[in-house]
């Protein structure tokens, strides 16, 4: 492999020397041919070439990236599958890039080419050390293969890995590990090992609808049933409520928002409503509205929220 990628080298400087002898005056080109094939040119050709080598490297990684990067905001907007694919993929093409500068280099570095032949001379015992030290690297990648190809989750999906208590939404599945954007705009970093063995709970799994509880509590000397309509009211006027109702369903009369008396507490009447709304995030913010706007209206009504009391009996 070294010996194929030294005539790769060796061709691209020949056609770089027939390429600058139509640039060069011919007896410069002599001159500059004849230091190369002295001990110290042939060092200085080494260097340049690999200083060359490392500059391909990171103009290529770069183009890599910026090109995965578009693509993969372009296929965000239609199929996130194919975005998991492609942000998956991405890590392949660098490695790519990667080992083929890195080949380059030590096949030009006569230390280091006599290090990798040795090295692969004894690539039984190598092949057992690398398979015991990268054992989890290995279950990682192969754990990431299984979620592209069984797909859980994809990019953009709020997920709730329950085994560890981190929610959060997908942003990136490397070869090794998946990351999660918090709610606080965090990034937690999970093993894909660990997120192939882990229960995870998918908000947006097939459909996307979230229905969220709102428990309020009201004290025993309120109006149960008024609340109860007020509460229903409240819920079902708000722009971000969503009627889950099927016509039939419409037609029967039955409820837009279902409210119940979820529990006879110690010291409250606890009624619930069940709140839909279109996606997680949506929902959530639905929810917190609510509560405000339940709140207000209860106090205008004259509904009293209950709250814990302390009575001090004195004898």
């Amino acid at each position: 492999m070294n010996q194929d990628v030294t005539n790769v080298a060796e061709g691209a400087v020949d056609a770089a020397a027939g390429a600058a002898e139509t640039v060069l005056p011919r007896n410069v080109w002599r001159v500059l041919e004849a230091f190369f094939e002295t001990q110290l040119g042939s060092f200085v050709g080494k260097v340049i070439l690999v200083a060359v080598t490392l500059l391909i490297m990171l103009a290529a990684c770069k183009w890599v990236n910026r090109m995965f990067d578009r693509l993969i905001a372009r296929m965000k907007t239609y199929n996130t599958s194919g975005a998991t694919l492609c942000a998956f993929v991405r890590y392949f093409a660098l490695f790519g890039v990667y080992f083929a500068a890195f080949s380059i280099i030590v096949s030009n570095i006569p230390v280091l080419n006599a290090g990798m032949n040795k090295l692969l001379a004894a690539g039984g015992v190598i092949a057992v050390v690398l398979g015991v030290a990268g054992q989890e690297a290995l279950g990682s990648i192969a754990s990431g293969i299984i979620i592209l190809i069984s797909k859980p989750f994809v990019i953009g999906d709020v997920v709730n890995v329950v085994s560890s208590g981190v929610l959060g939404t997908v942003e990136d599945i490397t070869l090794h590990h998946t990351v999660l954007r918090t709610i606080e705009n965090k990034r937690v970093i999970v093993p894909n090992s660990t997120m192939n063995s882990a229960i995870v709970e998918n908000y947006d799994y097939g459909e996307r609808h979230v229905c969220l509880m709102l428990d309020i509590g009201i004290t025993y000397e309120s109006d149960v049933d008024r609340a109860m309509k007020l509460m229903a009211d409240e819920v079902g006027r708000h722009p971000d409520y969503l009627d889950v109702r099927t016509p039939e369903q419409v037609k029967a009369g039955v409820p837009k928002v279902t409210v119940r008396v979820q529990e006879l507490a110690d010291s409250a009447v606890i009624l619930r409503a069940w709140i839909w709304g279109a996606d997680n995030g949506t929902t959530v913010a639905l929810k917190a509205d609510l509560m405000r706007l339940v709140k207000k209206r209860f106090d205008a009504e004259g509904i009293d929220l209950a709250y814990p009391h302390l009575v001090v009996v004195g004898k």
